[in-house]
């Protein structure tokens, strides 16, 4: 049979693969990270280019989608590329152009295959990453926006209008909206020079549970809300005690904590009742992104100097710094990705390259 560039790079799981899937980390077993491999960003843009990245369900490869721009500009163009890299050797083993020939964002879906894309036209299309092949297309939201999930089961996908604090959960295979509520975050003032000016409190960052039945939202007021996607009523409303917005949420794979990263430097850690559990202190600028391991027994942190920490989140102890120089190119977010075992960690720098590091040896 034949199998795409892209299935081919895809090494078939194999009964020794399901092995090391099972694998576990822990903050006890943690060993040094030592880095592997440094991956080339998709483009010569200074901008970060590489808007998402996974490591393959079997542990072999990472995936790392580029965003899409139909004008070049004075630092590069945006290539819009998938690529495929053999983790044991770094190599780039295929590459899918053009999936997106105009602007658009990006991101990978939980379940690790498949590629969800938002242009400025307002149109969402899901791309299945083996196939290489259109899966659904949601023409016209109404809106553009940057806030997607996409389920671990790939059946749902969550999208927010970044204007009018509208979530909307919708039915892959349907394409049909089951569920729209207003997140409804308070507005901010700032104080000016001349007058005070107020700033709608619009989303920074959604997250979901790993179930799917509970979503998070946050706005530039710095409040959680939770809510239940089921009924699309608000569980519970929270203020946190961040002193400047947040910028990354997260659930842990057991949806019992939630984790917040904000512009104030800090990572907190909340129950599902609101309360504080830790406070991570240690970046030294906005963070940015939150991953935890499969198991939960470990969160990863990356902040704007391209700094990712690694923590144990049961006792809010650091384990390990992964610091490099400060880059400060790029007004994006850095992704973070862990292997299915918890084993590799990789996250991509604001000079658009991706970093991998062994965690245990």
């Amino acid at each position: 049979m034949w199998r795409s560039p892209l299935q081919a790079a895809l090494p078939i799981i194999t009964a020794q693969s399901n092995q090391n899937i099972a694998a576990t980390v822990t903050a006890a077993n943690w060993q040094e990270a030592q880095l592997l491999h440094i991956l080339p960003g998709h483009s010569d843009s200074r901008l970060i280019d590489v808007r998402s990245i996974t490591i393959s369900e079997d542990g072999l490869s990472l995936i790392s989608a580029g965003m899409s721009g139909s004008e070049p500009n004075d630092q590069g163009s945006y290539d819009g590329e998938v690529r495929v890299w053999d983790l044991q050797s770094g190599e780039l083993t295929s590459t899918i152009p053009g999936l997106f020939d105009e602007m658009s964002v990006v991101t990978i879906g939980d379940d690790r295959q498949t590629l969800v894309v938002s242009d400025r036209h307002h149109n969402i299309q899901l791309w299945n990453l083996e196939t290489e092949e259109p899966l659904q297309a949601l023409p016209d939201i109404g809106y553009f926006t940057e806030l997607l999930i996409l389920s671990q089961d790939g059946q749902t996908l969550i999208t927010a209008n970044p204007d009018d604090q509208t979530v909307q959960v919708w039915t892959v295979e349907s394409q049909q909206v089951v569920q729209s509520f207003n997140a409804g975050h308070e507005a901010i003032v700032i104080e000016g020079s001349d007058r005070p000016v107020e700033v709608p409190g619009r989303r920074s960052r959604i997250a979901l549970s790993n179930d799917g039945k509970t979503l998070a939202t946050t706005g530039l007021d710095k409040i959680i809300k939770l809510w239940n996607l089921e009924t699309a009523e608000l569980i519970l409303t929270f203020p946190t005690d961040h002193e400047y917005p947040i910028h990354s949420l997260t659930f842990s794979p057991d949806g019992e904590t939630l984790a917040s990263g904000s512009s104030d430097n800090t990572v907190k850690l909340w129950n599902r009742e609101g309360e504080l559990l830790h406070t991570l202190t240690g970046h030294e600028s906005t963070v940015f992104s939150l991953q935890y391991s499969p198991n939960g027994k470990i969160l990863a942190t990356s902040d704007l100097d391209s700094t990712v920490n690694v923590w144990n989140p049961t006792t809010g102890e650091l384990i390990q710094t992964l610091a490099e120089e400060p880059v400060r190119e790029g007004e994006t977010a850095a992704s973070l990705s862990f292997s299915p075992n918890g084993e590799i960690l990789a996250g991509v720098n604001y000079d658009g390259t991706i970093k991998v590091w062994q965690v245990t040896r």
